[in-house]
């Protein structure tokens, strides 16, 4: 009896015999088409209580069967028996041609509690793979040509964006060259002036007065915002260091700034209160801490800059919302 026929019988007697077995490893088909691919059910049967270690499968079921893919395991609960059967299938191909055996399966079973476990093992699977047939006597065929694929969006996408580039690049140089012949900025930035810094002190005043900080007992800390603020002023308005400087200093540098020589004695005043207030921790009065104020005020708007009379456009008055004017004999 030839020898392939006879291990294909004794494979099909022990599938005859073992179909009842808790785990089984089955094909759709045992034979396979070189190259092709068949599916593969992997199948085990375990108590409810059961843990099981899932044998592990790689890239390979032996040196001539390959596994394309494989599932996840999935678990179903049999509706009769209570017990669960636990299932993954395999994608498998060939590319050896003859009769391959696929060896036993292991599985670990523990039971419940127990850290002994059971072997169980599916039955080895024999698998023939056979070559793709060919007609020796059939006509030799020419190689078919290359297919073109058609166009899409895509493939246009490049030329779109090339030519909008060359669209805007004409647009900006058009514009250029407008602007230099009306003698004028292709982009216009108009940048926010800064508020002049007599305005910014007289805010802060404002600010400070709001506070009542002396009014709530708290005469160090309003002659200190108080002298900041006149310090700040005169560091942007004169280029005083005043921020580094004792109050003997600020008046040096100050007297050739304060020409009037009321506003010079104003100043003087209001840091000798500051002075006394901060460091001798005197109290001056009420009255007292109110000229400081004023007299900061007064120190501010008696230095700010004369406004600039070119900016400053005549008011045009109509004599007639008719347009009729009088002449004078």
């Amino acid at each position: 009896m030839n020898v392939k026929l006879l291990t294909v019988f004794i494979f099909l007697i022990s599938a005859f015999f073992n179909k009842a077995e808790a785990q089984k490893f089955t094909a759709d088909t045992t034979g396979l088409v070189l190259g092709r691919q068949i599916n593969m059910t992997l199948e085990l049967e375990v108590d409810k209580e059961d843990r099981v270690e899932w044998p592990l499968l790689t890239d390979t079921l032996t040196s001539a069967i390959e596994i394309i893919r494989k599932s996840k395991i999935d678990s179903t609960q049999h509706s009769s028996t209570g017990k669960i059967i636990l299932r993954q299938n395999l994608a498998i191909t060939s590319f050896d041609t003859g009769y391959h055996v696929i060896p036993p399966v292991i599985f670990k079973i523990f039971s419940s509690g127990s850290q002994e476990y059971t072997l169980r093992e599916t039955e080895p699977l024999l698998i023939s793979v056979s070559g793709v047939k060919v007609d020796p006597e059939a006509e030799i065929k020419d190689l078919k040509p290359v297919l073109e694929a058609p166009f899409t969006f895509r493939d246009f996408l490049p030329w779109i964006f090339g030519l909008l580039g060359i669209i805007i690049i004409g647009i900006l140089v058009w514009l250029y060259l407008k602007s230099r012949k009306n003698n004028k900025p292709l982009i216009k930035i108009t940048l926010r002036q800064p508020k002049p810094s007599h305005q910014i002190a007289l805010e802060e005043l404002e600010l400070l007065k709001a506070r009542q900080l002396w009014q709530k007992g708290q005469v160090k800390e309003y002659y200190s915002q108080l002298t900041d603020i006149l310090r700040d002023y005169f560091e942007a308005r004169f280029g005083v260091n005043a921020l580094e400087m004792t109050s003997d200093e600020i008046l040096s540098a100050m007297k050739d700034h304060l020409s009037d020589a009321q506003r010079y004695n104003d100043l003087q005043r209001i840091l000798e209160f500051a002075d006394m207030a901060k460091f001798a921790k005197a109290r001056p009065l009420g009255s007292e801490n109110e000229l400081s104020f004023t007299l900061s005020v007064a120190i501010v708007n008696g230095t700010r800059p004369a406004p600039d009379l070119k900016a400053v456009k005549p008011e045009v008055k109509s004599e007639s919302l008719t347009g009729d004017t009088k002449t004078e004999d």
